[in-house]
């Protein structure tokens, strides 16, 4: 039986599913919550649940939690002006006019994503597909406020938009360091699945850094089995300290429902992507020049090459790369960027986005059967253009 598989964007209009947790404080049965740091200490010292008791402490773990960051999560209605479309007059068809041509009106759409306030100022980060063509974009805050917000900046590459707001009092989350995350740690993801605001739900870390899946043009996705569904576009992804380690994006799913599998742009890469178009509207990028694809085993067991590394396909000429001495007629293949040995096309793109203009690139390439050393320096990425 074919099966096809499919990554879904979560904005629009689901039930939210809910897990058990497993662990719960060693030392104390039943603990309190007393904000942030308690949270941080509680969970230190984990032991399995024994009896009622634990059960008890680890769900006041989570309605704590869920109280201290919902208020700071909220829901996002974009409006969008769909142009009608032009089509010939059906009755001057019929009776042998000349055709002319009607125009349909222009109808309106609307769409549900959630969002995230990250500044007291009023500054939102959500995803670029929640927004993106909307004329009019209106945000519920979680006390039921609606206030109307605009487009600081947004970036289709990597699908993070920042918006801003005029309100007083508003919470906000605090940004944790997503490269310190383990995968099995516990976290709550949290957005407006079907308009539902303020729906938690829990899960772990299932897994870091999935790239190559073709959601964006820059991936390095954490994937999560909470529940996330059409609506978390743009929400929180927590940890069990209340932080923020990541966006909610897509799910990957053959149903067009959550099926366990959820993507979440890690908090490091959101927040280093929304601090530049807070600055600029923009985001600048490294380039090097090159189009790549993946090294495939069967290719690297013929040339001996089984750790890894990225197949150079073309140079582009006016990129720093054209300068290197390719092998014309022959293999080449990137080994490390600054040490750093790759693995997938998806990761030497993150490596070189992340390398300012100017940035010296200490390039490590197999050349039929001989690995040299280059060195080149970043170039900007112009707006449009192939490769890495």
């Amino acid at each position: 039986m074919l099966m096809s598989r499919s990554f879904l964007p979560l904005c629009g209009l689901t039930a939210a599913a809910f897990a058990l947790g497993a662990c719960v404080q060693a030392n104390s049965p039943s603990p309190s919550l007393q904000g942030a740091a308690s949270a941080q200490s509680s969970l230190r010292t984990l032991a399995p649940i024994r009896n009622a008791d634990d059960l008890a402490a680890l769900s006041s773990t989570y309605a704590q939690i869920s109280r201290q960051v919902t208020p700071a999560v909220v829901n996002i209605q974009s409006t969008t002006v769909v142009p009608g479309r032009v089509l010939r007059d059906p009755f001057e068809e019929f009776f042998g006019g000349g055709g002319r041509m009607l125009r349909e009106r222009d109808r309106t759409s609307q769409s549900l994503g959630s969002g995230v306030i990250i500044d007291k100022s009023g500054l939102i980060i959500t995803n670029n597909h929640v927004i993106r063509g909307a004329t009019q974009i209106l945000v519920t805050l979680s006390d039921k406020r609606r206030v109307p917000a605009r487009v600081l900046g947004a970036d289709s590459a990597s699908d993070v938009a920042v918006l801003k707001i005029n309100a007083p009092n508003l919470p906000t989350l605090k940004w944790a360091d997503s490269d310190k995350l383990n995968v099995g740690e516990i976290v709550l993801a949290i957005g407006s699945p079907f308009g539902l605001a303020s729906t938690v739900t829990q899960g772990i870390i299932s897994a870091k850094g999935r790239r190559d899946l073709g959601i964006s043009a820059y991936e390095d996705f954490l994937q999560t089995d909470a529940a996330i569904n059409p609506g978390n576009s743009g929400g929180a992804l927590v940890d069990i300290n209340g932080n923020l380690v990541g966006i909610n994006t897509a799910i990957l799913s053959e149903s067009g429902g959550n099926q366990g599998i959820g993507l979440a742009i890690p908090s490091n890469l959101a927040r280093q992507i929304s601090a530049q178009l807070t600055a600029s509207g923009s985001v600048t990028r490294g380039w090097l020049g090159v189009t790549v694809a993946p090294l495939t085993g069967d290719v690297g067991d013929q040339i001996g090459l089984q750790n890894g590394g990225v197949m150079v396909t073309g140079v582009l000429d006016n990129g720093p790369a054209a300068q290197l001495p390719w092998i014309e007629n022959g293999t080449n293949i990137l080994l490390s960027v600054n040490g750093v040995a790759l693995e997938s096309p998806g990761e030497l793109r993150n490596l070189i986005a992340d390398a300012a203009p100017g940035t010296g690139l200490k390039l490590k390439i197999w050349q039929n059967g001989q690995v040299r050393d280059f060195q080149v320096q970043s170039a900007r990425r112009p707006e449009r253009v192939q490769g890495v």
